[in-house]
This record gives structure tokens, sequence and C-alpha cells, in this order.
């Protein structure tokens, strides 16, 4: 342990400030990429493929072909499911280098990994909605265990993956202390 935490807090700091500019600047192009990979894996599952996601700045619209014109559309907040980049570049901010090599690539992995992380989220997410909150639909069209299934995949992604995730990339990918 350092005797001295202020530059541990100082790159800490540094790290959170570039972490939030990274993903309030790129929140909206990132969440155009999200709604159309997820789309695409969501409807390649389905038989018939219906969903349609609209990201609409930050947050994805969640469409469905077989949806009546006039019912509402269910929306799904992104700033909640990838917030927690913020956090995995506090962590390698405050390597004892944290410009090194290998600690920037290690970074650029976790980084790519947590972009996974999030498309599996906003599937998760999607089907939660599905199963839960579209009223009579949902019960029609998911049993007991699917809306279970589906409801704690999403509560724990909000509640302990976003930023466990972040952490355990963090850990998989940070540079050996030597």
């Amino acid at each position: 342990m350092p005797k001295n935490l202020w530059p541990a807090l100082a790159k800490g700091a540094a790290g959170f400030v570039a972490g939030f500019v990274l993903w309030w600047a790129l929140s909206s192009p990132y969440a155009r990429f999200l709604a159309s990979v997820s789309e695409s894996l969501m409807r390649f599952a389905e038989r018939p493929p219906v969903t349609r996601l609209v990201a609409d700045g930050n947050e994805l619209v969640i469409d469905r072909d077989d949806f009546p014109r006039a019912s509402p559309r269910p929306g799904l907040l992104l700033t909640d499911l990838t917030a927690n980049i913020i956090v995995l570049t506090t962590l390698f901010a405050v390597a004892r280098r944290p410009w090194s090599d290998r600690n920037i690539v290690g970074l650029l992995l976790a980084s790519l990994s947590l972009v996974v992380v999030h498309i599996a989220a906003v599937i998760v997410n999607v089907q939660s909605i599905y199963a839960l909150r579209l009223g009579a639909w949902s019960a029609r069209n998911y049993g007991p265990v699917a809306r279970n299934l589906w409801s704690a995949g999403a509560h724990f992604y909000s509640v302990v993956g976003v930023f466990g995730a972040a952490f355990a990339l963090w850990w998989l990918f940070r540079p050996a202390q030597r």
C-alpha cells in the first residue's frame, strides 16, 4: 500500500474525468451501435424476427412489428447500463504506470469486452421488458420461469453486474504487478 495516497487519488480522479467525458461524448453514437448489434442478435433468435430497437439519444425505443400501431413503445435508458466504463477507466488510471503499453492494452481489451457485456445487458433488459411490462401480451408469450429468469438477469445486472463487470474486467486485464 502506498504511503502517500495523493498520487493515486489524483490519477483516479483523472481517470474518472476521462471516463466520464468518453462516456458522455460517445453515448449517442454508442447507443446507435448497441441498438444495431442487439437488434440483429435478437432478430436472429426470433421466429419470426419482429424486434426493432431504435436509438433516441441515450434511450433505446423498443418496437415490434406485431405491436399495435397505437400502443406506446417502451424505452430502455442506456446510460444506466453503460456507465461502468467510467469505473473501468478509473481503475486502470490508478495503475503504477497508467500510460504504459501494457496498461493501455489492458484497458482497450477490457473496454472491448465491456462492449460484449453491454450487448448482453441490452438483450436481457429488452427480454425482461417483454416478459414483465407488456401486460396480457407478456403473460401470453412468457411463462413464469421465463419471466423470473429474464427479470432476475436484468435486476442482477442493474444491481451487481454493472459494477461487477468493470471490476472483473479490470482484474482480468490489468498488468501484473512486478
